[in-house]
């Protein structure tokens, strides 16, 4: 049995490796922005073999239990480490885990999925402005924002997003929300492996810091999320994540959020790769950065680096003439979410509107040729202002 799924899954990463996530087949010679690294299927066909063994493919079998263990021991510090279906999954447990109603404030400069989390929660997002500097919730809108759109009432919870993986300090944030009294969850959905400036992993600050596992990202298993966060909230998440039930009964409000076996097992084989992964992205990123005009903020730490972000005049136009050579760029967090048709406001947020309309993202591979950044350096300097 394990023998077919090896065949099976040998196709399969063949496929992953070349193709753009939720596109065709790029042409032959093509730098396509995604091109995922996941192990290869004799790396983690071994951890499977226990599940297969106990027949046990879900709700926290062994690769699951294993994979908990490891990242907590590696990332994890003091907290707890909670697998979940995917980031999304594990920022609506938390919500849910926290008893969250009413609003939540999130940033308008963030992907779709921080908002739509709160939705699914049965939650009303409220979007903030973000700094110029910083990219990320501004300290002074996010005080307005709890103090002159809420009261007397309460937002019932903040979610501050690391933008792009960024793994600065969030001291600042953190004592925002201890003067208000509203828990501070933080989206770090691209910043696992990434560190601090003061050298600690990402996933300590906030009450939870929850993480992407999705093939996009450095730490990429097909799908898949996790929740770091003390002892006491990571065994409400647990119990949100399979459907709020405790001792057989639905003591909560829950959801189907459990990772399977298999994505654990491709984790464990992961674990094992990811510090060179984080390495290698790095050194493209620091020639991208030598080699491309550099707007990235500062006291950013050491981010796993999914991408290389930028800000360009007019990114159409590079998008177009690095496209003519063969080379997929894209934008991010575009459109700004309070000028998306589901989440739309009319109040003004200048920053984040501003940073939408002028982002261009530069592609980043683990297994990324010096060939290949000197092609996307070339393109993106034949075209500058």
């Amino acid at each position: 049995m394990i023998d077919a799924i090896a065949n099976v899954a040998r196709m399969e990463e063949r496929t992953v490796s070349t193709r753009q996530v939720g596109g065709s087949n790029p042409p032959v010679g093509s730098l396509p922005f995604i091109r995922p690294c996941l192990p290869p299927p004799e790396a983690w066909l071994p951890f499977l073999e226990q599940s297969y063994r106990a027949r046990y493919f879900s709700n926290g079998g062994p690769c699951v239990r294993q994979l908990e263990a490891e990242l907590q021991a590696e990332f994890g510090g003091k907290r707890r480490a909670v697998l979940t279906a995917s980031g999304t999954a594990g920022l609506t447990a938390t919500l849910l885990a926290l008893g969250c109603k009413g609003t939540v404030i999130v940033p308008a400069f963030t992907f779709p999925a921080t908002a739509q989390a709160v939705l699914a929660a049965g939650c009303r997002p409220v979007l903030c402005d973000v700094s110029e500097d910083t990219w990320e919730l501004d300290p002074r809108e996010l005080i307005f924002t709890i103090g002159g759109r809420f009261p007397p009432a309460r937002p019932a919870a903040i979610i501050h997003v690391r933008a792009f993986g960024f793994c600065r300090d969030l001291e600042r944030i953190e004592d925002i929300a201890a003067r208000y009294g509203v828990p501070l969850i933080i989206d770090s959905a691209a910043a696992l492996g990434g560190k601090l400036p003061d050298g600690r992993y990402a996933g300590c600050q906030g009450v939870a810091e929850v993480f992407s596992m999705h093939a996009t990202k450095p730490f990429g298993v097909g799908e898949g999320g996790l929740v770091m966060t003390n002892p006491i909230l990571a065994e409400r998440v647990r119990r949100a994540i399979n459907f709020g039930m405790r001792d057989g009964d639905p003591a909560m409000a829950g959801i189907n959020g459990k990772l399977s076996e298999f994505h654990a097992a491709v984790g464990l084989a992961m674990l094992r790769r990811i510090i060179g992964h984080i390495e290698a992205r790095t050194t493209v990123a620091a020639r991208y950065c030598q080699k491309v005009r550099r707007n990235i903020p500062n006291w950013i730490g050491t981010p796993p680096w999914q991408l290389y972000p930028t800000l360009v005049s007019d990114p159409e136009r590079i998008i177009r003439h690095a496209a003519e050579r063969g080379i997929e760029l894209r934008r991010y967090y575009r459109p700004a979410l309070h000028r998306s048709r589901h989440f739309y406001e009319k109040a003004p947020l200048p920053v984040s509107e501003h940073l939408a309309e002028h982002m261009l993202c530069l592609p980043i591979y683990s297994d990324m040729s010096t060939a290949e950044q000197e092609r996307v350096i070339g393109a993106i300097n034949d075209c500058q202002d």
